[in-house]
């Protein structure tokens, strides 16, 4: 008898402390949202994209973006317009051009979903901004320091000393500005410069110019690039100097510093 007071008392027990260890059923159509990539890195003035989806049972109410720059607001509750595939399943894809003045540093980009019934979904895009090779050559004005004449032999340092305090700038609209100093070479300003542009795999320097005398006599340089930091620039170029007596290839390498 008494073994069965024992038992009785215990199932009495469990029977009040088993459904206050139930755990309330979890909300199986709550907003889910999937961002392909979550991080991207490219160098300014390229294309980034990223795909979101979007599953919502409840239905759409509103898709925002927001962009912080190291982690302060840049912009906020920018409102895009998902595309609807059905199902309650949206889709939304998201284009951005790296930035020149966001290298270096921390950018995000968050999508935040709302469904119908207020429900909140939310996923962070982070940014990697790479300086361009582009970028790197017009931010800098550039000194030449370097003229070497390597298929001579011995190579010969060709710079003279009127080149010495000349200054480039190679600007952003792609617009060419010499200064030439005070120690002026005897052609200095026969030629126009007009327009410089970099190839898309950066391995190619091209600047055009035409004769102050003639504009119709129209040069086309193409420059191999070799190295592109922030702070030098060396390229090489071959010229024909079978006027001269040389060679149609004799290779010139130009180094410049920023200064």
């Amino acid at each position: 008898m008494k073994r069965f007071a024992i038992f009785f008392s215990l199932f009495t027990l469990s029977a009040f402390i088993l459904p206050g260890c139930k755990k309330e059923s979890e909300d199986t159509n709550l907003p889910k949202m999937s961002l392909v990539p979550e991080s991207v890195q490219g160098k300014t003035g390229q294309q980034a994209q990223a795909t979101i989806i979007i599953i919502a049972p409840y239905g759409f109410k509103k898709l925002e973006t927001s962009k912080t720059i190291n982690l302060v607001s840049a912009f906020g509750g920018s409102n895009v317009t998902p595309q609807d595939l059905g199902n309650n399943e949206y889709k939304y894809v998201f284009n951005y051009t790296y930035q020149g003045d966001e290298v270096d540093k921390l950018v995000g980009i968050n999508f935040r979903f709302e469904d119908a019934r207020g429900n909140v979904a939310e996923k962070d895009l982070t940014i990697n901004t790479e300086a361009s090779g582009s970028q790197k050559i017009y931010s800098r004005t550039w000194k030449l320091v370097s003229k070497l004449w390597t298929t001579k032999t011995p190579v010969e340092e060709n710079i003279t000393a009127c080149e010495k305090d000349n200054r480039t700038n190679w600007r952003k609209d792609s617009s060419i500005l010499i200064n030439y100093g005070a120690a002026g070479c005897l052609f200095d300003g026969f030629n126009i410069f007009d327009r410089w542009y970099l190839s898309n795999d950066e391995q190619t320097f091209t600047q055009v110019y035409h004769s102050a005398f003639d504009p119709s006599k129209i040069t086309i340089e193409k420059y191999k690039v070799t190295t592109l930091a922030p702070d030098k620039l060396v390229m090489e170029i071959a010229y024909d100097l079978t006027a001269f007596g040389f060679t149609n290839k004799e290779i010139f390498v130009f180094t410049y510093e920023a200064s």
